[in-house]
């Protein structure tokens, strides 16, 4: 959570300081090199110099940060922690939490009944290594097996942003939990008595946003 600043001349140098918290080792990330101090929004300029912890949390989420200094994010021991409100159709809010260590919020808001699922939103600004087969498994207390069949019977299903469709496919339960996946899921029904995922998204529907 601090920054380590240099200037040469008119141009300066920001690096964000890591520390190991086993062996106390320091890690610098390069944020700017070499670059004009008039380049540098002033409030971001001075945040650097004053530590400022939201600013410190921002850059440690940046994952074209991370590829510049051929670094790699990992998941803590702790793993992740989800945090969930509902909205209601009156736009009252619930709060719900559940979870580990380590970071996700989530906004879940129930879709009309008649349309027979709830649409939820990913949000995850820091990269994390997570499948959403386990993610769906440690919320709703199955097993992965289980969530692979649902993905398999349309049960689970993803949203296709640029055909804006809903799609069911089984290999979506080994997908990484990423910011912006939008999947839909039904009632646990039979088969049967589920039917077919309707085919095209809902309009005005308000996503459900989960933040790791």
């Amino acid at each position: 959570m601090k920054f380590r600043v240099n200037a040469n001349g008119k141009n300066v140098d920001v690096w964000l300081i890591y520390r190991c918290e086993k062996c106390s080792t320091t890690w610098n990330m390069s944020i700017f090199e070499r670059s004009p101090v008039s380049a540098i929004p002033e409030e971001e300029y001075a945040g650097f110099q004053a530590n400022d912890r939201l600013l410190a949390e921002s850059y440690g989420r940046r994952r074209d940060l991370f590829v510049k200094n051929r670094a790699e994010a990992v998941t803590p021991e702790g793993g992740y922690r989800i945090e969930a409100e509902a909205e209601s159709e009156t736009g009252t809010e619930e709060g719900a939490e559940a979870g580990a260590e380590a970071g996700a919020e989530a906004e879940e808001n129930v879709l009309p009944a008649e349309s027979g699922f709830r649409r939820i939103e990913l949000e995850v600004p820091f990269p994390m290594v997570l499948r959403l087969d386990s993610l769906l498994a440690d919320r709703l207390g199955v097993s992965r097996s289980m969530v692979k069949r649902w993905c398999g019977q349309g049960v689970v299903v993803k949203l296709d942003r640029e055909e804006n469709v809903w799609k069911s496919e089984e290999k979506l339960c080994r997908e990484k939990v990423r910011n912006g996946l939008v999947i839909g899921i039904r009632p646990v029904l039979s088969v049967s008595e589920a039917g077919t995922m309707p085919q095209v998204c809902p309009p005005g529907l308000t996503p459900v946003k989960l933040k790791a």
